[in-house]
């Protein structure tokens, strides 16, 4: 051989001649396509002789002349010829079609070859319920399984959550596992409790990924079909505090959109009578107990043109309503108003004498409407809201309609001893000044028993219109500088 040399190799094959059978050779479902390099490729079957040149084109037809591999041709036992080629490009280039062409003796063949195949079914995703019979065990738990397939990316996340908050116990997850050309199937189970089930709980089942994004909710009144509250969408008008017509001089009107299966596609516009759109704020979607979204949709408007009387329509549109929704909001007067009565008392005696804390409370009586606010001050400084406890107004009678509330401010025995005062601010559209307060400390609790009534007025008076001047001056502030951003 050394002195004949390497000699020529010669196939004798009793195939027809024929030019190559050109395939893709593409990335499959859930690849990765956002490192560096993608690899492309290109697969030619079945051509005789063994003799073939490939070349590859991007999409503007321009030629590619580097990362282009090109691997020895493979003898099949039918006597034709396999051949590939790779073509190796940037994450940001694999989002481009590229042509890859196989010049033969017997013809030029050309395919289109793209980084990116989508799955062949969209993803979809179930929740199901626990089994009650899990429930008769003496663990008393059963699971909530959640289930997505034919998903198309491996990089995916799933949360549960109850009653919105994330849960992090209790859980078990399988996958994502591959299931051919359908892509991926993710399945999870929840473990919980049957008294939070029977407590109607809203369990959420949160799944994200690059190209997927979705959330199922699940509750015992929801299992039953949603009849623990209307299926249809609809609208609630809420109108606004008391709090903020005084304090910020504007009304904020809140239009809450309930019963959505889904918030895509949802809008909600606030007009004034004339049809004048108003900036509109749409809030986050929250989970109600059937398992369904809710939105609130706020706008701001002057605190004059408010209590003057003027409408003002909110306009939801939705896919799943045929016609939108639209609602009117405007100011109801009020029969049979009436102001409130505000008393204060100190901390009982036998509270006291425990030498721990003392509990101050103030009772605001006999009024209507019920929109009211009440603030604590201490030593003429506002408390935090943290300090206090409130209740909602509560009817105190029916002819004539009235209402009553009481708050109660917690402080410690010594706070009280040291001769701190404590003042109830009191705020409520028919007082004459729209707030009043009462004042109390260790030294005027008691004078020969309590002031009456003429006397505390007569006390709280100059406090009272104090009080005023600061909370309007406050205001006004408040006032000029909104009034200034706007203009600047």
């Amino acid at each position: 051989m050394g002195y004949w040399g390497q000699g020529t190799l010669v196939t004798v094959s009793s195939a027809t001649p024929a030019a190559p059978s050109l395939f893709p050779l593409d990335s499959s479902c859930g690849a990765d396509l956002s490192q560096d390099p993608v690899a492309l490729g290109c697969l030619a079957k079945d051509f005789l002789p063994d003799s073939i040149t490939f070349s590859w084109n991007d999409n503007k037809n321009a030629s590619i002349t580097d990362g282009i591999k090109k691997f020895p041709s493979v003898l099949n036992t039918a006597g034709t010829y396999t051949a590939t080629t790779q073509l190796s490009v940037t994450a940001s280039e694999a989002q481009e079609v590229f042509y890859c062409s196989a010049e033969h003796p017997n013809g030029i063949r050309t395919v289109r070859v793209h980084p990116h195949r989508p799955c062949t079914t969209e993803p979809s995703m179930t929740i199901r319920p626990p089994a009650r019979d899990q429930f008769l065990e003496p663990n008393k738990t059963s699971t909530i399984i959640c289930s997505v397939k034919n998903l198309c990316n491996q990089a995916v996340t799933l949360k549960w959550l109850k009653e919105g908050v994330e849960v992090s116990s209790g859980i078990h997850t399988d996958g994502p596992v591959s299931s051919g050309r359908n892509g991926y199937t993710l399945s999870s189970e929840l473990t919980v409790s049957e008294k939070d089930w029977d407590n109607d709980r809203v369990y959420s089942c949160k799944v994200e990924s690059k190209n997927f994004s979705d959330i199922r909710n699940i509750s015992k009144c929801f299992e039953c079909g949603g009849e623990c509250s209307p299926s249809d969408i609809g609208t609630q008008l809420i109108p606004p505090n008391f709090a903020d017509i005084y304090i910020r001089k504007s009304a904020i009107l809140t239009c809450r959109v309930i019963n959505m299966q889904s918030t895509e596609g949802l809008n909600v516009i606030w007009m004034r009578e004339d049809g004048k759109e108003l900036k509109t704020s749409i809030g986050e979607r929250k989970v109600q107990s059937n398992g369904r979204f809710s939105v609130d949709a706020t706008t701001s408007v002057c605190a004059d043109e408010w209590e003057r009387g003027d409408e003002y329509t909110c306009e939801v549109i939705h896919p799943e309503l045929i016609f939108p929704l639209k609602k009117t909001l405007t100011k109801q007067p009020v029969t049979n108003s009436h102001a409130p009565s505000v008393y204060i008392f100190p901390p009982p005696a036998e509270q006291l004498a425990l030498r721990e804390a003392a509990t101050v409370t103030c009772l605001v009586k006999s009024f209507n409407p019920p929109d009211l606010f009440i603030k604590w001050l201490s030593n003429g400084e506002e408390l935090n809201a943290s300090k206090y406890i409130s209740t909602q107004p509560i009817q105190e009678s029916s002819q004539p309609l009235l209402y009553f509330a009481y708050s109660t401010l917690q402080i410690s025995e010594q706070e009280w001893n040291a001769g701190n005062t404590y003042t109830c601010l009191v705020g409520h559209e028919k007082l004459p000044l729209q707030v009043t307060q009462r004042t109390v400390d260790k030294s005027t609790v008691y004078l020969d028993g309590f002031m009456d009534a003429e006397e505390e007025d007569f006390y709280n008076l100059w406090t009272t219109a104090s009080t005023f001047i600061i909370l309007f001056l406050l205001s006004l502030f408040y006032s000029t500088t909104v009034t200034l951003i706007k203009v600047k």
